[in-house]
């Protein structure tokens, strides 16, 4: 079995926070803080309760793509505290690994855990940022927090020079006048406007206060159905039933996008007056396709958050073809389910409390 302490504890004080852009392993493999000691507990205790090949696996998939391997690691353990014995990446007959068999008392499952980078526009314009937004906060003068309004797009493969000598000039002043409480500086590039809000600050406080707003564009659904269709491949071939399970990790995801991609959506007609002529429900999810053969996944587990404070109930959404049976501890959870006779979701809510609480999730603190 691994060794309890995976990530042992600095051996020197350090109090920082994460850095812009910084690894998580990086942060907890430096800081004591209270959060820091808190997510090495996290995960080196629920990382030593998986079996040991399992333990090897995630801990370099944690290095090379944190946050689907997270996800994973929430999902092995969400499985056995529901009952089952979980191993990883068997082979298939057909060469594939999917992530996980659980082996519940009364029946076997096949787990496929899959987080879908969401809103991924959103994520790489935040990523170009972080250089520009660390260059000001290392030109951050004394006694003032400097909020971050607009920048110039300067990719990575773009020069900064003339973008750190503007910011170097704005930010070359002395503190606040007495009585001053605010301050509003604006430079133009080729690439665009440098837009800075300065308002006085105590000593020693955290420079930047504000960054700029992050346009969004909701694509949960569509990312939920490409999932599902996705991981097909990668579980055709097995015997026991198989759920995927979706980490809706997008800003604006919720259980509805579920609703939509898997089942379908409600919809009313109305005339030019605004009068409605008709509602009903659309069956045209992933799942209500109308076909007669088997489906491959016998449904979905939805996360909508799994993170270190702690994880959301997953909601069970059953495949309306699958025939077979799932095991019953799985079926404590929240399910949606598609009647067709009524053309209509139905749900069925959680009959466990507090089923997650062997996780040990990062608690609150100083």
């Amino acid at each position: 079995m691994m060794h309890d302490f995976w990530l042992p504890e600095p051996s020197s004080e350090d109090t920082s926070y994460p850095g812009r852009g910084e690894h998580a392993l990086d942060w907890l493999a430096r800081s004591t803080v209270h959060r820091a000691k808190e997510c090495r507990r996290f995960l080196n205790e629920n990382l030593s309760k998986l079996p040991p090949n399992a333990q090897l696996v995630l801990q370099h998939a944690l290095r090379e793509r944190w946050h689907s391997a997270f996800f994973e690691l929430i999902v092995a353990r969400c499985l056995q505290e529901l009952g089952a014995m979980v191993t990883i990446e068997r082979i298939t007959t057909e060469g594939t690994r999917p992530d996980f068999l659980a082996q519940f008392p009364d029946g076997p499952v096949v787990v496929e855990a899959v987080a879908p980078v969401f809103n991924a526009e959103t994520s790489e314009e935040a990523k170009w940022r972080v250089p520009l937004l660390n260059v000001i906060e290392n030109y951050a003068p004394y006694g003032w927090y400097v909020g971050v309004w607009e920048l110039p797009r300067i990719g990575p493969r773009n020069s900064q020079r003339l973008f750190k000598s503007k910011v170097a000039s704005m930010l070359a002043i002395g503190p606040p006048h007495e009585g001053e409480i605010e301050r509003e500086l604006m430079e133009e590039l080729p690439e665009g406007i440098i837009h800075l809000y300065l308002w006085p600050a105590p000593p020693g406080k955290h420079p930047l206060r504000t960054e700029p707003p992050l346009s969004v564009i909701d694509n949960s659904e569509t990312r939920i159905r490409y999932a599902v269709k996705q991981k097909k491949r990668q579980v055709r071939s097995s015997d026991a039933p198989v759920l995927l399970a979706i980490f809706a990790s997008g800003i604006s995801s919720d259980l509805e996008d579920f609703d939509h991609a898997l089942f379908g959506r409600t919809f009313e007609r109305v005339d030019w007056h605004g009068r409605s002529l008709e509602t009903g429900f659309q069956a045209d999810g992933a799942f209500t396709v109308r076909r007669t053969e088997p489906p491959i996944f016998a449904g979905v587990i939805a996360f909508l958050e799994a993170d270190f404070p702690g994880v959301g109930e997953p909601v069970l959404y059953q495949h309306p073809r699958f025939v077979g049976s799932l095991p019953k501890a799985l079926l404590t959870l929240e399910q949606r389910l598609f009647d067709k006779s009524a053309n209509q979701i139905r749900q069925q809510p959680s009959i466990s409390v507090n089923l997650f609480e062997g996780l040990r999730f990062v608690r609150r603190g100083r």
